[in-house]
């Protein structure tokens, strides 16, 4: 094939004051690219002629050249990675409501540098707390991996900016002697709501999603599993099986037959009409702080505090840091030793104790005396 010739033109936006957009040809292949100043624009149409000089200039031309185009492929992607809804929508809002509108949905990723990464950092700190500025740079970070790995940027602006630091976050779970006065209090269609989440750990939006076909009764099993054609998938991508407490099966039992309609697609704690809940109802808060309230508990409570109280249980149980975390659903056992490295500490701390069972005898007996050295001498000089 033979060379095409390259053109390049500088020009400002007539629509918007300030934008300048620069046009590229080549034979029949064009596209554009806005930026925010007239060096900006510049400095990319030299890039762009020293790729063609190179030879690294494909003929076709790029297709994607902003910073909107650029996310809406990075979350086409996530979503054929199987990548949760829920988390799909946090990244999008992410990138769309803050990052995409300071940066220019328009410009070219080349024009991003990091000076202006960190000067978005530092107004943002004065704005929003330290873990949402967090969350921010680590998803303009992953969008500029992504236009790196589409040829878009040679490197990424934004690797080398320092994040900034997240107060170590604490967590919170009923204690062993609060879990009765608790559940007295949950009344209602709440108190099986929150037996059954204290007894299995899921997340609101598992309880939520869960049906009849999900409890296996045989077996002792609850059944988390992905539900893709109604919107619903695991929050680690994978499905997982929860035991059964025999504590709670009764309940369970009683309450199929009395409250759940008989079709497998029935859902387990619909609303009073059969719906499915919303994932994202207050509800679930509003009635958990009232329950604590009447139990006397004098700090706030939230549903997902249920959830770790039965993480809190099974390492109390005895059940090591590996099978709690599968049993959640984690997907990275270090977010489970995070959450519970208060009570793995202390647990570590007694099972550790145990070994003066064995060395204590040897270490507090009584240690011989040893008789001194004779030592020589010294000689005296004449």
């Amino acid at each position: 094939m033979s060379k095409q010739e390259l053109w390049i033109g500088i020009r400002e936006r007539k629509n918007r004051g300030g934008k300048w957009l620069v046009d590229v040809r080549r034979g029949p292949d064009r596209h554009s690219a806005t930026f925010s100043s007239y060096q900006e624009a510049h400095e990319y149409a030299k890039e762009v002629r020293r790729a063609e000089r190179g030879g690294e200039l494909k003929d076709e031309g790029p297709k994607i050249s902003t910073l909107r185009q650029v996310c809406a492929d990075f979350l086409a992607s996530k979503t054929k990675q199987g990548l949760a809804p829920t988390t799909l929508t946090t990244y999008q809002g992410l990138l769309e409501r803050t990052v995409l509108p300071h940066f220019g949905a328009d410009r070219h990723p080349r024009a991003i540098n990091e000076g202006e990464i960190k000067r978005y950092r530092d107004t943002r700190l004065e704005e929003v707390s330290a873990s949402t500025v967090f969350r921010e740079l680590d998803r303009l970070r992953a969008l500029l991996g992504h236009a790196k790995s589409l040829g878009l940027v040679s490197g990424n602006a934004a690797e080398n900016v320092p994040m900034p630091r997240i107060p170590r976050k604490s967590y919170d779970w009923l204690r062993s002697n609060e879990i009765g006065p608790f559940l007295d209090a949950a009344v209602g269609e709440f108190g099986l709501i929150a037996r059954f989440t204290i007894l299995t750990g899921l997340r609101r939006r598992e309880v939520v999603f869960l049906q009849r076909s999900d409890i296996d009764l045989r077996n002792g099993v609850v059944q988390v599993r992905a539900k893709r054609p109604l919107g619903f998938t695991p929050k680690n991508g994978k499905d997982r099986s929860v035991p059964l407490d025999p504590v709670l099966r009764p309940l369970i039992e009683r309450h199929l037959d009395e409250m759940v309609r008989p079709e497998l697609a029935a859902w387990i704690f619909p609303q009073r009409d059969g719906t499915r809940r919303s994932a994202t109802t207050r509800w679930f808060a509003v009635a958990t702080q009232d329950a604590a309230e009447r139990a006397g508990l004098q700090r706030k409570m939230t549903f997902h505090d249920l959830r770790r109280t039965y993480g809190a249980m099974c390492i109390e149980a005895g059940l090591d840091i590996y099978e709690v975390s599968r049993l959640l659903g984690h997907s990275d056992i270090r977010v489970t030793q995070e959450v519970y490295a208060p009570i793995c500490g202390r647990f570590l701390a007694e099972r550790a104790a145990k070994l003066g069972r064995y060395l204590g005898p040897q270490l507090t007996r009584e240690v011989p005396a040893v008789p001194p050295l004779p030592f020589p001498k010294k000689a005296v000089d004449a």
